[in-house]
């Protein structure tokens, strides 16, 4: 995972909203490469990008209910300006041209980091419908790990 968390010093409410924030920062980045992969003609990589774009806003939604479900109107307790890179790609592993399948598989590993805070941050609820939330987005961001292999395996 980039960020180490040490989960047993947040709050459930806490947990939520950085996973509100994570799946808020990975639509943007989803978007900000189907942006640079329509600059190079890549129109079937964009809209798989947008789509990803999509299903991370969902995310975002789905754990924001849950988040007000859970504890109302309550104010968090950090800033959402805090980039957590929870769903970020490794900026360090940038290069200054990037391929698509560059893109792809930092999509991809974003993908997998997102799948383990989800899978650590279920130890930390005891009410179901939160584990249930929890267990959905962490199965769909490794079911998100797949499509972008898939994606990949085209490019071969």
């Amino acid at each position: 995972m980039g960020m180490q968390f040490d989960f047993s010093k947040l709050t459930p409410m806490d947990i939520l909203d950085m996973a509100v924030y994570a799946e808020e920062e990975a639509r943007a980045h989803y978007e900000t490469l189907a942006s640079w992969a329509a600059d190079i003609s890549k129109k079937d990589v964009v809209t798989f990008l947008e789509r990803m774009a999509e299903l991370e806003a969902t995310h975002r939604d789905t754990v924001a209910r849950l988040r007000k479900r859970n504890f109302g109107d309550a104010p968090a307790n950090f800033t959402e300006n805090l980039a957590w890179n929870i769903e970020a790609p490794d900026y360090d592993k940038i290069p200054e041209a990037m391929s698509v399948r560059q893109a792809l598989e930092l999509a991809r590993d974003s993908e997998v980091k997102a799948y383990e805070y989800y899978t650590q941050a279920k130890e930390y609820f005891t009410d179901h419908e939160s584990l249930e939330v929890l267990e959905t987005l962490a199965k769909a961001e490794f079911n998100h790990k797949r499509l972008l292999d898939t994606e990949i395996a085209k490019l071969e």
